[in-house]
């Protein structure tokens, strides 16, 4: 019952910081969404610094399931797999918001030492998941996958998330083509 308060804290103020931010969110906010006193917050979490941390890591969980999800598939072939990871890349910006406004800050050197050390565990724990398939995948075809390689594929599809967004500022009209060619390369590379 505890954790099930907890959760519904983090599930509301997440939602909160997603969309006001860290400094316009206050835990009165976060309480009345909930039905529940300012009090309660306390009881679980030590600050509203503290609450949004572990938002930020609780987004950044579930955007590792889905990850996860991705290539566990299996349906799906290859191709498949790579396009829906970067389509999940793709969409970072809609559907997890505290990932992608913590990424922006740490680009605009404006972030907390706990955010970034919560973006390295997402970081890690996305390209052991990819190697994981990597070594899955290709059991029969290569000995042993290079660390690099995992983690070339983790920071680039990141990459392109912000490559397509410049492409449009750039040029509206023409379609970003970078999900295209990643998935293509890693394609022609992979088999």
């Amino acid at each position: 019952m505890a954790n099930d308060r907890k959760i519904q804290i983090i599930k509301a103020a997440a939602k909160r910081f997603a969309r006001h931010g860290l400094n316009k969110t206050t835990l009165d906010e976060v309480a009345r969404d909930i039905r529940i006193g300012k009090a309660t917050i306390y009881h679980y979490f030590a600050s509203k610094d503290d609450l949004y941390f572990s938002a930020l890591k609780w987004e950044c969980d579930l955007f590792l399931e889905q990850v996860k999800i991705i290539f566990e598939s299996e349906s799906n072939p290859i191709t498949k797999k790579l396009a829906s990871y970067s389509t999940l890349k793709e969409s970072v910006s809609e559907n997890n918001k505290l990932i992608y406004e913590a990424l922006l800050s740490y680009f605009r050197e404006k972030f907390f030492d706990k955010e970034k050390e919560i973006l390295n565990d997402l970081f890690n724990k996305e390209t052991e998941l990819i190697k994981q398939f990597l070594t899955k995948y290709f059991s029969q075809k290569i000995k042993k996958i290079s660390s690099t390689l995992p983690n070339f594929i983790v920071i680039n599809s990141w990459g392109m998330l912000f490559g397509n967004k410049l492409n449009m500022i750039i040029d509206p009209t023409r379609p970003a083509n970078t999900t295209e060619l990643f998935i293509e390369s890693l394609e022609n590379f992979l088999t």
